[in-house]
């Protein structure tokens, strides 16, 4: 389940999943995502409480991944041209979603750590990762129409995944993919509440 909490004015994501552990644990993996560990007796309140103790060390860790999130590899394109690509790509399949209803979009752009765009669905906002110009374009295809599905289904239910699908069938190759271009996983970083 993911979940989002403010650690000293940065909106921070992470997944909370309930185990049979004893300790409330928390791993910042290479990718730039936070996840949580914790026995289900252990109300929210108190999860929340453990995070914003270890706030420095959070935003330490999520920093130094933001420095090396991504691996010079292959650049299929410079920054400038990704973000023309993109509003490209965005006009391309906007007629599909202008028929749903959706209204265009204000499009941003930004280097990020664990995702490769974001979606403000109620703001009409799209915000696409700049480290997309190390993508193939199947993939940049796949990110613009997965951020654009969110202003019909606004999580990742199946509803979504069903959505999703009918815009892009090999959604999951092109998952595969961009997985590919992430760093190979360096060491978790960790903590544990007792």
């Amino acid at each position: 389940m993911t979940n989002k909490i403010v650690l000293r004015g940065k909106t921070v994501y992470y997944d909370l999943q309930y185990k049979a552990v004893k300790n409330l644990n928390l791993r910042i993996r290479a990718d730039g995502s936070v996840h949580v560990s914790a026995s289900r007796r252990i109300r929210k309140e108190k999860i929340e409480e453990f995070l914003t103790a270890k706030a420095d060390f959070i935003l330490k860790a999520l920093d130094k991944y933001e420095q090396r999130a991504f691996l010079p590899q292959k650049m299929y394109f410079h920054e400038q041209e990704i973000r023309e690509i993109i509003l490209e790509k965005c006009e391309e399949i906007y007629p599909y979603f202008e028929k749903r209803g959706v209204p265009f979009p204000q499009i941003r752009f930004r280097k990020m750590v664990s995702r490769w765009g974001s979606c403000n669905s109620t703001g009409g906002i799209l915000c696409f990762n700049t480290n997309l110009m190390y993508a193939p374009p199947e993939c940049i295809e796949y990110v613009v129409l997965h951020e654009f599905v969110h202003f019909l289904q606004p999580n990742h239910s199946a509803k979504f995944y069903e959505e999703l699908d009918k815009v892009c069938p090999e959604r999951k190759t092109r998952e595969k993919k961009l997985k590919e271009i992430v760093l190979q996983k360096r060491p978790v970083l960790e903590e544990k509440y007792d």
